[in-house]
């Protein structure tokens, strides 16, 4: 136990939200114009759904005759009688018709303050998941077993394994045996931390959001098989690329990194399929080139100019983002919870009725990444996304995509700046413009074997070693080009 405030994790609208508890909070639904101290813009939840209060000897909460009742622990509290929470005690609002409707609640005290809230899609590609002090999932509490717990995907269901732990793995608060089946929006605890299990997802805390569940992502999500990119001028057929051959995980962040006129934006355009290039580019065994009409929808772009409208505000701008893009038929309540979603996913929730002409540059850039995110793509490209901005809200920018990276999307970034977010990426793909005036693939893995591959201690200087001495370069593109080749 601590003597920190408790606190509520909340479950719903597929977002984690964090409450302080401190004196008396009313519990209910936030429709615009009821605004709770813990308001839950969900049906289900009556407008004075409860109120949760510190007594002096507990915290307890309160239901306040809701329509939907509140279940703590399993069991229906009883309307108007106080009851005593306890660490760990799982707090339940749910229609019974619609999980979307179904709202979780986490009562904490021993919670580890360091520990950050992350997410995994559980796509197809994803079988198995362990979570330890020495484990993907990193948990590095002394009452955590170093391979605790793993979960794992038996044809369609899944379950989660304790791992012969010193200290048990807990589902719903109850100690499993060997191994037990998981439900949409079960919660697992082991030790300190919280795991909700959507069917979809799985949120988990953990100490470090930069080590995430697979390293480099989830598999094999894009494969780059690039003969040539050509292209004619002046009556002149020219190679602007040649010979990239490379794949992407997903949940994958990769930095594109390449010397002056080395082709990334060209390489760019190719990879989306906007300017194919000779070969294949296969996105979990689908080709771009041969299935655009249908992969296109997969795609978002965000180029290094906004095209916004100034005179919008941003919940109109992402409002009309989400009826364009977003399939049609959907009730009004499903685009604003695309909106609250995107918005809260970029960090625009507090500047949902400002114009964009009033936004600041790294504001109005998140809003152009919203734009994209709403229709939900499975890969994101960003050209120069930190361009003009200073080091603090080009880092803050970096972490909204690593979060989006994060869901098991695959975020693709040409910067000038990589050495601000370097541990963010999981991949750098480094094009260096050879003696041919093509522009080669010099070297593809993590940045800090690239740092290793040039012999450097930033990126930056990788830029210096491959650009012509001409540019303020090396000139050694030509000797990293054979060196990789080998």
């Amino acid at each position: 136990m601590n003597n920190r405030m408790p606190r509520l994790f909340g479950y719903w609208n597929d977002s984690v939200m964090i409450f302080e508890l401190q004196g008396r909070m009313d519990i209910g639904r936030d429709d615009g114009y009821n605004h709770p101290a813990i308001g839950i813009p969900v049906m289900s939840v009556s407008r004075v759904h409860a109120v949760i209060e510190d007594t002096g000897e507990g915290t307890v909460i309160t239901d306040m005759g809701s329509s939907n009742g509140t279940v703590i622990n399993g069991q229906h509290a009883v309307p108007h009688v106080p009851y005593l929470l306890n660490d760990g005690d799982i707090i339940r609002i749910s229609n019974h018709t619609d999980i979307q409707n179904e709202v979780l609640l986490i009562y904490s005290v021993s919670y580890i303050s360091e520990a950050k809230w992350n997410s995994q899609s559980l796509g197809p590609e994803i079988r198995e998941l362990e979570a330890g002090r020495d484990a993907s999932i990193l948990l590095s509490d002394p009452m955590v077993s170093k391979h605790h717990a793993r979960f794992i995907k038996t044809g369609n269901e899944w379950i989660i394994a304790d791992c012969g732990s010193t200290n048990g793995t807990f589902l719903n608060n109850i100690a499993i045996n060997t191994t037990a089946g998981l439900r949409p929006l079960d919660v697992v605890r082991i030790a300190k931390y919280y795991f909700i299990f959507t069917g979809q997802k799985l949120y988990f805390q953990s100490d470090n959001s930069i080590r995430r569940i697979v390293d480099g992502g989830g598999g094999p999500g894009l494969e780059i098989d690039i003969e040539r990119r050509t292209a004619w001028r002046k009556m002149k057929k020219y190679t602007l690329l040649r010979d990239i051959h490379l794949s992407i995980n997903t949940g994958s962040m990769v930095l594109i990194l390449g010397g002056s006129g080395a082709g990334k934006t060209t390489f760019m355009n190719a990879v989306m399929g906007y300017e194919p290039a000779e070969g294949s580019i296969l996105y979990k065994g689908t080709d771009i080139y041969t299935d655009f009409d249908r992969m296109k929808y997969e795609i978002g772009y965000v180029p290094q100019q906004d095209l916004l409208r100034m005179n919008d505000t941003v919940y109109s701008t992402l409002r009309n983002a989400a009826e364009m893009r977003l399939p049609e038929g959907l009730s009004d309540e499903d685009y604003e919870e695309s909106v609250r979603e995107t918005m809260h996913m970029l960090g625009l929730e507090r500047e949902e009725d400002s114009l964009v002409g009033k936004l600041s540059g790294g504001q109005r850039k998140r809003l152009s990444i919203a734009v994209e995110y709403i229709g939900g793509p499975s890969l994101f490209f960003l050209d120069e996304p930190d361009s003009g901005l200073d080091g603090t809200m080009a880092r803050s920018l970096m972490e909204n995509l690593r979060s989006i990276a994060d869901t098991g999307k695959i975020v693709m970034v040409i910067s000038h700046s990589p050495d601000r977010a370097f541990e963010l990426f999981d991949q750098v793909i480094i094009l260096a413009k050879g003696s041919d005036d093509s522009g080669h693939l010099v070297f593809t893995g993590s940045p800090r074997k690239a740092l290793e591959f040039f012999d450097v201690d930033c990126l930056e200087a990788v830029v210096r070693r491959i650009n012509r001495t001409d540019e303020g370069g090396e000139g050694l593109a030509d000797e990293y080009i054979e060196k990789f080749n080998q």
